[in-house]
């Protein structure tokens, strides 16, 4: 059995297993980076629960390093944690288990070191670290039926199939995005395995600064000529595209976090730029147009 969007791209989505995995949220860091100025700043690093930001909202200007919005998860287990990080997939739904929030329900949007999901900010305000969640897991092995060599990484069916719904007249996949980056960009992250972790974009120099102005959180954005197959690496005529999961850094080469979604040769699809390329919208059940 497979699944199909309105258009037509098929999946083996309806092969797919469902898993639930148990996770706990994560303490939060203080972190010290060296500015390239050569300033050294102390600023709210990664984990924890952070307030008031949502996706969709501008990524960058934070004061902070690495800033993860809504809750970073993890397991004390180092095999559990793998599977966490690993079988987790954009669009996945998560529940609080415990704590005064217990029963609120949120959605995985991203990878850093850790899982990372988003709650209404009004639930976001009743949890705290050191409280559990469980995450249905189901993507892992989400395939396209007609195009072996589009691979997806950390990719609900239920992302999928909202994400991409049509085809060009030459009959390769149209991928909405929000922006296109030259392969310049990439940066932290090459050669990490692309289904576990980020990769950080260098967004503070030109020809990146001013296409990555105005990125948001969640926002899906391609860049040239990189190949996330396995582990990433830079290759002429390749693609890959991921979603915007955390904020910058303040120094070089560690710039927005850039989750992959999607890799594949260019001649198999048609990056189509589109405001509504951003899991702020797509999660809601909006069509990117």
């Amino acid at each position: 059995m497979s699944g199909a969007s309105r258009s037509g791209v098929r999946s083996n989505a309806g092969r797919l297993v469902t898993t639930r995995l148990s996770a706990w949220v994560q303490a939060a860091a203080a972190n010290c980076i060296v500015a390239p100025s050569g300033a050294v700043k102390t600023l709210p690093g990664q984990g924890g629960v952070v307030t008031g930001i949502d996706l969709g909202d501008r990524a960058g200007s934070w004061i902070g390093d690495h800033v993860e919005p809504g809750l970073s998860l993890g397991h004390p287990d180092p095999a559990a944690n793998r599977a966490l990080r690993a079988l987790s997939c954009a669009g996945n739904p998560v529940v609080m288990l415990d704590g005064p929030a217990a029963g609120a329900k949120g959605v995985v949007y991203g990878k850093h070191g850790a899982v990372l999901a988003m709650f209404a900010q009004a639930d976001l305000a009743r949890i705290a670290p050191g409280e559990r969640v469980s995450i249905d897991a189901e993507g892992g092995g989400l395939a396209l039926d007609d195009a072996p060599d589009v691979v997806l990484h950390s990719c609900s069916p239920a992302l999928l199939h909202r994400w991409l719904q049509a085809r060009d007249d030459g009959g390769r996949i149209v991928v909405p995005v929000a922006a296109i980056l030259p392969p310049v960009a990439a940066a932290a992250g090459i050669g990490m395995p692309a289904a576990m972790f980020n990769m950080d974009l260098h967004i503070y120099a030109e020809p990146v600064a001013s296409a990555a102005a105005n990125l948001r959180f969640g926002d899906i954005v391609a860049v040239l000529d990189q190949d996330h197959r396995y582990s990433r690496r830079f290759a002429k005529g390749w693609v890959a595209v991921g979603v915007i999961s955390h904020g910058e850094a303040g120094a070089g080469g560690h710039g927005h976090g850039l989750m992959t979604l999607l890799t594949a040769p260019m001649e198999r699809v048609t990056l189509q730029l589109s405001s509504g390329a951003c899991l702020a919208t797509l999660l809601s059940g909006a069509p990117a147009s």
